[in-house]
C-alpha cells in the first residue's frame, strides 16, 4: 500500500488549508492509500497511528520532531502546505517532497530588505523542487517575482460537492440577508463592505461569519456608520455551509488571497457571489457571466451597484464553472505525482 504524508498547521487553527489537507486525505484513503497527518504548531491533540503533532512553536524543535517521526516510514510522496511546513520539508532532504503554495499574502509589497531576504530564502527551498500553484496568477506573480527554477503544476483546492451540499441542509435560516465570510483582518478587508453596505441601504441585514483582531474595530464603525441594529456578527462556525446556502448573496472583499475557498463554495450551494476584483483568485473563479460582479477594489459606489444588480438579477451558475473543482479531478491531478 501506498504511503502520503501531508504536513500543514495545527489542526485547531481556521481556514482554507485545513479544509483541503481533510479532502485530499478523504480523497486518498478512497483510494486506498495510507495517509499520515503532521500538523506543525502546538497542540492538545496525541500521537495516533495516523496523525503526527509537531508539538511545538519552535522552528529547531519543530525540525527535530519531524525528522524523527517522518523517519519512521517511506513514505511515496509527502505535500507540504504552508511557508513553515515548505521551510521544515526542504531542510530534510527527503525524496518525493511536493510544495503547495496557498499563501496570496506573498506578493504583497513588502521592503526591499524582506523581498531579498525571501527571494534568497525561496530559491533554497524550491530550486529544482515539484511545487503545485493554485492558479495562473499567483504563479506568475510568483516566478517574476522571486524568479527561482522549478518545477510546477497549476491545481486548484478541491471540493467534495456532495459533502458540502448535505452539510449544508443540516438545519435553516429564515432570514433575508447578505453574508460576509472569512478572517476578521485588515487583508480580508470587511470594512470595504461595511462602507458599502451602509451606502446602499439594503433592507436585507448583513451577517458577517469569522473571527478575528479586527472585530471591534468594526463593530465600531458600524456604529458609526449607522448600520449596528442591521449587522450581525456571527462568529466562527463549525458548519458554514447553510448560512452560505441560505444568503441572498455573499460578498467577499477580500484584499489579497491566493484562491477564495468560499467563493467556490457559494457557487457550489447556488449562491449569489460578488467579490473584489484582486491580483488573484476571484477573477479566476468568477467567469463568464459572472465576471460582471467583480468589483474594483475600495471602488465602495461599484461595490453597492454590483450588491444591488446580484440581489435582483444573477446569471445561472452553470456546472460547468465549477466543475474543475470538484475533488474526483483535482484529486486525480495530485496522482500524477505518484508516477
Amino acid at each position: 500500500m501506498k504511503k502520503i504524508a501531508i504536513l500543514g498547521p495545527s489542526l485547531e487553527s481556521f481556514g482554507g488549508v485545513n479544509v483541503t489537507i481533510k479532502e485530499l486525505s478523504d480523497f486518498f484513503k478512497k483510494q486506498n492509500f495510507e495517509v499520515h497527518l503532521f500538523p506543525v504548531g502546538k497542540t492538545e491533540i496525541n500521537d495516533n497511528e495516523c496523525i503526527h503533532p509537531i508539538n511545538s512553536d519552535k522552528k529547531d524543535k519543530q525540525f527535530l520532531l519531524l525528522k524523527e517521526k517522518i523517519k519512521r516510514f517511506d513514505f511515496d510522496l509527502i505535500i507540504a502546505n504552508n511557508l513553515r511546513t515548505h521551510f521544515l520539508l526542504s531542510s530534510l532532504n527527503l525524496k518525493n517532497d511536493l510544495y503547495v503554495f496557498h499563501q496570496g499574502s506573498l506578493l504583497q509589497k513588502k521592503s526591499f530588505f524582506t523581498y531579498l531576504k525571501q527571494k534568497i530564502k525561496f530559491k533554497k527551498i524550491y530550486n529544482k523542487k515539484r511545487v503545485v500553484f493554485l492558479n495562473e496568477c499567483f504563479k506568475n506573480g510568483f516566478l517574476r517575482k522571486f524568479k527561482v527554477d522549478l518545477y510546477y503544476k497549476l491545481i486548484p483546492n478541491p471540493f467534495d460537492f456532495e459533502r458540502i451540499r448535505k452539510r449544508a441542509v443540516e438545519f435553516e435560516l429564515e432570514s433575508d440577508y447578505i453574508l460576509g465570510v472569512g478572517r476578521l483582518t485588515k487583508d480580508k478587508n470587511f470594512e470595504f463592505l461595511l462602507k458599502a453596505y451602509a451606502l446602499g441601504n439594503f433592507k436585507q441585514e448583513l451577517w458577517i461569519l469569522g473571527e478575528g483582531k479586527e472585530k471591534e474595530k468594526l463593530k465600531s464603525l458600524a456604529k458609526k456608520l449607522n448600520i449596528a441594529d442591521k449587522v450581525k456578527f456571527i462568529g466562527w462556525q463549525q458548519n458554514p455551509y447553510p448560512y452560505i446556502k441560505n444568503a441572498s448573496l455573499l460578498v467577499h472583499p477580500s484584499k489579497f488571497e491566493s484562491f477564495g475557498n468560499v467563493l467556490v463554495e457559494a457557487l457550489i450551494l447556488n449562491t449569489p457571489v460578488v467579490a473584489t476584483d484582486i491580483k488573484c483568485g476571484p477573477n479566476e473563479i468568477l467567469t463568464e457571466e459572472l465576471s460582471e460582479f467583480l468589483v474594483p477594489l475600495n471602488r465602495v459606489d461599484i461595490l453597492a451597484e454590483k450588491i444591488y444588480k446580484a440581489l435582483e438579477n444573477y446569471p445561472e451558475i452553470k456546472d460547468e464553472y465549477i466543475e474543475k473543482y470538484k475533488l474526483e479531478n483535482v484529486g486525480k491531478k495530485y496522482l500524477e505525482f505518484l508516477h
